[in-house]
């Protein structure tokens, strides 16, 4: 059996195995034989769950939900309501702050977001993966939570 991302090519009983000119083809195959998916984000993603309001329609749709996980370009968060790839949608995060009076606050994120990936699981929801496009901080700035 061929190494991942080596070709054979078998003449008459003899096999010559070359590697692949296709970067994709040696990392989809795992060592073991089983296929997986290359990791593809550009970014570390943190398992944070804070609170967010998306928003489209000039506000009078929206979805409260949580993120599963954030990163300094994007979010994953589920939500019961579909969103198509590629909507463009502002979003209201909500980041907690340090206080050292140790109260619970929270800063408000402004995003505009593009919705990259929308896909249903199999508890009926649907996985909404976004891209900051741009944020700034809410004026006031720290708010108790």
């Amino acid at each position: 059996m061929a190494k991942p991302g080596w070709q054979g090519k078998c003449t008459r009983g003899v096999c010559r195995y070359f590697m692949s000119a296709k970067l994709v083809d040696i990392f989809t195959v795992h060592p073991r034989g089983r296929e997986y998916r290359p990791e593809r984000r550009k970014r570390a993603r943190t398992h944070v769950h804070w609170p967010v309001l998306l928003l489209w329609d000039h506000g009078f749709n929206a979805i409260d939900t949580v993120t599963q996980n954030l990163s300094s370009s994007g979010f994953y968060c589920f939500s019961s309501t579909p969103v198509a790839p590629g909507a463009l949608l502002h979003c209201s995060l909500k980041v907690p702050a340090y206080d050292p009076k140790g109260e619970q606050r929270t800063v408000t994120l402004e995003c505009r977001v593009q919705v990259m990936r929308s896909e249903a699981t199999l508890d009926g929801a649907y996985g909404i993966a976004c891209h900051i496009e741009d944020y700034h901080l809410l004026a006031g700035g720290v708010l108790p939570a």
